[in-house]
């Protein structure tokens, strides 16, 4: 069966490094490019087809976007019958997914037997790939298995978390394969909710959007519209609970690509920070060919006025069509052992100063003649991308029309309110908002040694630390308040200490007004 893959799939973008040592993390494109690019992060592997193939990551300093190669001497490009895939990462460990036309494990005969690989960035060694047997009957080889790591661990033992979902929405199966034991187990559990939960909350067999690393062996498996799905997957007894996420008002039946507005990711320790992009639209009335009757007004700024012009009569309402309004950045985290979210910035795009020299040499229609100086007017953003360390700065991947073919990374500092960081990408995937890409750490551990925490600073994209400080404070400043959250409940004379599933939630902000359901929905077909 001949398998149809775009041009752009065979010319990788040309990547430019800005020192010798590879950064503490990277932006990834998810998808492959098939080119036979070989450096010193390449890696082999021998496929379930007998043949061998090779993986090389071509890594920029952020906000920059990476991308690796995968090509194989015996393979053509009908062999697969989609780009291989990055799926997750941690520490030095990658997750990539190959799915080839080809072999004992075609996937022309099951979804399942899709490969895994996991890639290994050895400190001072050379990298490794490693193919993982096949997953036991029902799991379905998704695209939202996490790899783990075990802390500290010389010996590079990890494990890979998968779990399947059901159309109950609430039975699932975890499948858990050991590097140690080289075995999957599989285990049948219910997901544990509050009493009322109704099922349109929570995430459906195909609403998955990412996996990620909350600490320790837990791993959650995110809907960006619903919530979270949790579960410490090295427990004896593993336990599925469920994290609720802040709906986007308007959008009630959670429709559209939620990466295009939303992400997520764990900082450290438990603590989950979230991002949103918040677009905003007006109704603009639509004149063309349309005509009213004239009247005594109209003498102000015309000299003759028809007789047709003053008996017209138009019966057909006035139409509109909708015209962007500018965008807010709202923050907020938690912890994932509290029951609410607290607050962490929301700026709007007309408080974010983008009047660095730099900036507007690379990008000068960022000049805005209205404002009189330099906005993020001009732009059409999507895909707020949050970096390693819980970092102010979002990234966004940010062009001068819907269908451009140039793109840039532009990383706005939220504390600050400043845009902090400007990157072309050139890549041919930008059309239509793509590529989309993957924060990644294991290039730290391509380097012979760690980082300094000054050589970490100074390769931020904002020289800034990056310390887990979660927007509004630090982690000592979001450990004392939930403390004291629980105090003030005590001392009101509630009777009893509350648990986190009891206690009750800060008061919420109120959202900034929006257009109706429908108006956000539509808009939102333009990026799909």
């Amino acid at each position: 069966m001949e398998v149809s893959f775009p041009a752009s799939s065979f010319r990788p973008p040309a990547i430019d490094r800005a020192s010798a040592r590879y950064a503490p993390w990277a932006l990834v494109d998810r998808d492959a490019y098939f080119a036979a690019h070989e450096n010193d992060t390449t890696a082999e592997a021998v496929t379930s087809t007998g043949h061998a193939v090779r993986v090389t990551f071509c890594l920029a300093d952020p906000a920059a976007i990476s991308h690796f190669c995968v090509h194989g001497p015996a393979f053509d490009r009908d062999d697969f019958t989609m780009e291989p895939q990055v799926h997750s990462s941690a520490k030095g460990l990658v997750l990539l997914r190959f799915a080839f036309t080809v072999g004992p494990r075609s996937t022309h005969r099951g979804s399942r037997l899709a490969e895994y690989y996991v890639y290994k960035a050895g400190r001072g060694k050379p990298p490794s790939l490693t193919p993982i047997p096949p997953t036991p009957p029902g799991a379905t080889n998704s695209f939202h298995t996490c790899v783990l790591p075990l802390d500290d661990d010389d010996d590079g033992e990890f494990f890979l978390a998968e779990l399947s979902m059901t159309k109950s929405r609430s039975d699932y199966g975890l499948h858990v394969f050991s590097s140690k034991a080289g075995e999957w187990t599989v285990r049948q559990l219910r997901l544990q909710t509050p009493p009322g939960v109704r099922k349109r909350d929570l995430p459906g067999p195909n609403d998955l959007d990412k996996v990620i690393t909350l600490g320790g062996g837990a791993v959650g498996w995110v809907d960006l519209w619903r919530g979270i799905v949790t579960c410490n997957v090295l427990d004896e007894s593993p336990i599925l609970t469920f994290i609720p996420i802040p709906m986007l008002e308007g959008n009630v039946d959670r429709e559209g690509n939620s990466r295009l507005f939303r992400d997520i990711t764990c900082c450290d320790n438990g603590f989950i920070k979230f991002v949103e992009l918040d677009l905003r639209f007006k109704k603009v009335p639509d004149h063309h060919n349309y005509k009213t009757r004239k009247t005594t007004k109209d003498l102000d700024s015309v000299e003759i006025m028809y007789d047709s012009d003053l008996l017209l009569y138009y019966d057909y309402p006035l139409e509109h069509t909708l015209a962007d309004d500018g965008w807010k950045l709202r923050t907020c985290y938690r912890h994932t052992s509290w029951n609410y979210w607290r607050k962490g910035h929301a700026v709007d795009i007309d408080e974010i100063s983008a009047d660095n020299p730099e900036h507007f040499m690379l990008l000068p229609q960022l000049w805005d003649a209205r404002a009189g100086r330099s906005t993020l007017r001009n732009t059409y953003s999507a895909f707020p991308t949050l970096g390693v360390g819980g970092s102010d700065v979002v990234y966004l991947m940010s062009k001068l029309g819907y269908h451009a073919k140039n793109a840039w990374m532009i990383g706005v500092d939220l504390g600050e309110k400043r845009v902090d960081v400007v990157v072309p990408v050139s890549s041919e995937r930008v059309g239509y908002f793509k590529p989309e890409f993957l924060v990644c750490e294991f290039s730290e551990y391509l380097n012979a040694t760690p980082s300094t925490r000054a050589e970490e600073v100074t390769r931020s994209p904002n020289g800034a630390q990056d310390d887990c400080h979660l927007s509004s404070g630090n982690l000592f400043f979001a450990l004392v308040f939930d403390f004291t959250f629980r105090v003030h409940i005590f001392v009101h004379g509630l009777g009893m200490l509350y648990s986190d599933t009891d206690a009750g939630s800060p008061k919420s902000v109120q959202p900034t007004k929006r257009l109706p359901t429908e108006i956000h929905a539509d808009h939102m077909s333009n990026y799909s």
